[in-house]
């Protein structure tokens, strides 16, 4: 099973996972240049409520949140980093489902690109779709599942724990920054690694199965 998954990788693929390793060997030279103890002992004196008040809201508005993932493993450490991570995108998927519809038309124009991206789908498909689409926006991902129409439990249901189990390595890097070893960022690596295959398997697992079945009747309606 695994070959024959190596073998539907195509160049371009194999062409961004070359990218993603020159990357971590890149942070591995730039981790040597910076004084990452000196980082987190000045974190340590950060304002805890801030810092999850900007985790939580600056994803909103696009800032990478796998960098705000990381900087809460550097404030708060593993477990309770993880736990207001976890708190953190749950706010974040229900005040952007809130938002979605109180301005429908605004968000529109934002998501537009990921819409036209989207199968016609039933609600539960469309969103893990969504969800593992390769190159998505995590804002965007957030914002356009309500706009087509995705009902608030089906959206949560899928969306949540995919954010979630996503979030871990950054929360852990962050924590583990401090003592970095050259294993520790092999696994990290290796980590992601298995992530973003396990995650380019189910979506075109999953994209093969929409292509073979219809719409359900409940698919989704975009909004206008």
């Amino acid at each position: 099973m695994v070959v024959s998954f190596l073998r539907r990788i195509t160049p371009k693929q194999w062409t961004l996972l070359a990218f993603a390793l020159a990357a971590c060997v890149g942070l591995v030279f730039l981790y040597r240049l910076i004084d990452m103890q000196a980082v987190h002992d000045y974190a340590q004196r950060m304002n805890g409520f801030a810092v999850f008040v900007v985790m939580t809201v600056l994803p909103m508005f696009g800032f990478p949140v796998s960098v705000l993932h990381v900087a809460a493993g550097v404030r708060f450490g593993t477990g309770l980093g993880l736990a207001l991570t976890t708190v953190s995108i749950f706010i974040q998927l229900l005040a952007s489902y809130a938002l979605v519809k109180a301005a429908p038309s605004f968000f529109a124009r934002w998501v537009e690109p990921l819409r036209k991206r989207l199968p016609k789908a039933a609600h539960a498909p469309l969103t893990q779709f969504t969800m593992l689409l390769p190159g998505a926006p995590y804002f965007a991902q957030n914002y356009v599942l309500p706009l087509v129409g995705v009902p608030l439990g089906t959206y949560l249901l899928w969306s949540f724990p995919l954010h979630v189990v996503r979030s871990i390595v950054g929360v852990i890097f962050g924590h583990e920054s401090a003592d970095l070893t050259p294993m520790k960022l092999a696994g990290f690596g290796l980590y992601s690694i298995a992530i973003g295959l396990t995650c380019a398997w189910s979506f075109r697992r999953l994209q093969k199965k929409m292509k073979d079945q219809p719409a359900g009747a409940d698919g989704p309606k975009p909004v206008a």
